[in-house]
Order: C-alpha cells, then structure tokens, then sequence
C-alpha cells in the first residue's frame, strides 16, 4: 500500500460514514472523539481479525487519542487510483458518495516535494521509515542472495508498485521474465511460503508482518539495488491544511510516544523492526 506513494512521486471503534466530519482541536476534546482513517485489508498496520480493528497503525490512532485525552473512532478504507485521491476523500474533502472526512489519516508520506504537489493537507508527525527490502528462500537462492539471483530464480511483487516496476527495468530487464505478479502482498507472501516463488520484494514492515510465522529458511533483508533512486521513506500523518492547531496537537503527542519508546513497543508487538525516521517529530510546547 504505502509503495504507491513512492510511484505517485505504500470491529473495534467503527463508527457510521456519514457522522464523520474533520473537527479542529477544541471541538474534538469537547465531543471527545479523534476520528482517523486508516487503510483496510494492509495488514500488519491495519485490518480486521474475528471481528476486531487490529494491526500498528490501529494501536498508534488509538494512542494518539489517548495522549488527547479522547477515544478514537477508526474508518478503514480503500485506497483509490492514488494516494492524493485518498487524501481528498477521507481528509480534506471527501468522497463524492458522500461519507465526510475524518480529522487524520495515517501511513502517509512525509516528504517536501510530495507536501508541494498535495497543498490541501499537512504531513506532520513522523513515526516510521519505512524501506525496500526482500524475502526470500534460502533454499533457493542462498542465504547472501544478490540481485542477479532473480535472473533465474522466481521473484513475487504486488502489481503497479514501486517495487514492480524497479524489476521490469533491473538488471537491463532480465529479471522481468521472472516476475511473479500478485495483486496483494499478502498473496506474494503466502506464495513464498509455499514455495511457489524464491523470493518477493516490498516494504519491510509489509513483509516481517506478513511473514512472521516464517520458516527458519525464509528470510528479510536488504539488497543492493542499483537504479533504485530511493529505497526509504518516512510514514506520518495527514491533517487537512487550515487545522492548525490539530496538526501541532498531533506533532507534539506523536513526538511524545516516539520518544518515551511507545511506537517501537507497538511494532514489536506485530513482530515488525522498527526503525525511527530520519526526522522525528518535535515538541514545541508542553502538552
């Protein structure tokens, strides 16, 4: 999910579409509610288990809310032709059906030249970087596998990311032959497991949390990637533009949950390696 941000440049608390309305900071602690949505069916950052909104992301809204002194109420959605579309419905405008804006959305993109590009909202409170990495079967391919493995040997991507269209061109296109294509990670994963493929490439939360039940012969690593122009990128959160005084809110009590370890302790939880981002968010006042 969160690697379509990249190629744009990746039963709990429900409640019912049409009450959602992007509130600022003072109605939200009078009403006593954060709304956020979050994407549905990206586990292990946000997803439905027995019945239960579960998953990373899920937990750091739930935290949020709590460091606010307010519940959460959690919309799942689906993602739409890109990440700006997402934006526009379920932060800033909403979708044309109708259903409002909640007042944050998380796992997005906080990067300037991206911020540029989508003015209608604010990317604050960095909480992760996120990375390209490979699984793969060291039965297969070896356990310090290279790049050129896959020139032979069978490599899973979920269709239309970054990640796919980096395979298409490397290694002046010898590698596409043996593309896999899925249209989920999810399914890359379960095929790997399996033994269907050698390996999959996409972004390593997506992947430690989809695979954390592996076998002692799948592993999770990094890979040299040449032609890879960017292979990290920092996860936040989108707050519609004008509501100012919620996106420092935001800021701040991320930056507070970050540093007291909280966010790392909800990725360990999910079996995920959590790398803090190039640029945490600060505390500019007390909260």
């Amino acid at each position: 999910m969160n690697m379509r941000v990249l190629v744009s440049l990746g039963l709990g608390l429900s409640i019912l579409a049409t009450s959602l309305l992007a509130a600022g900071l003072d109605d939200i602690k009078n009403k006593g509610v954060l709304s956020a949505s979050l994407y549905k069916d990206f586990p292990p950052y946000s997803y439905v288990a027995d019945g239960k909104q579960m998953g990373i992301d899920v937990d750091i809204a739930n935290a949020l809310a709590a460091k606010l002194g307010v519940s959460s109420q959690i919309r799942l959605v689906g993602a739409d032709e890109n990440v700006e579309d997402d934006l526009r419905n379920n932060v800033w405008k909403g979708h044309y059906l109708g259903g409002g804006v909640t007042d944050v959305m998380l796992h997005m993109p906080v990067d300037n030249a991206f911020s540029e590009k989508v003015d209608k909202v604010k990317f604050v409170a960095p909480y992760q970087l996120e990375q390209v990495v490979f699984a793969f079967d060291t039965n297969k391919v070896g356990k310090q596998p290279t790049l050129a493995n896959f020139m032979s040997d069978t490599i899973g991507v979920e269709i239309d990311t970054l990640s796919d269209l980096y395979l298409l061109e490397a290694m002046q296109g010898q590698i596409s032959k043996n593309i896999h294509h899925f249209d989920s990670l999810s399914k890359a994963a379960a095929a790997l497991k399996a033994g269907e493929i050698a390996g999959v490439m996409g972004p390593r939360g997506e992947l430690e949390g989809l695979l954390k039940d592996r076998p002692d012969h799948i592993q999770v690593q990094s890979l040299v990637t040449p032609g890879l122009a960017r292979s990290s990128w920092a996860m936040g959160v989108a707050v519609k533009a004008d509501n100012e005084e919620l996106a420092k809110a935001i800021n701040e009590n991320m930056a507070s949950l970050v540093n007291d370890g909280t966010i790392k302790k909800i990725f360990e939880q999910y079996k995920v390696t959590y790398t803090p981002p190039a640029i945490a968010p600060e505390v500019t006042a007390k909260n």
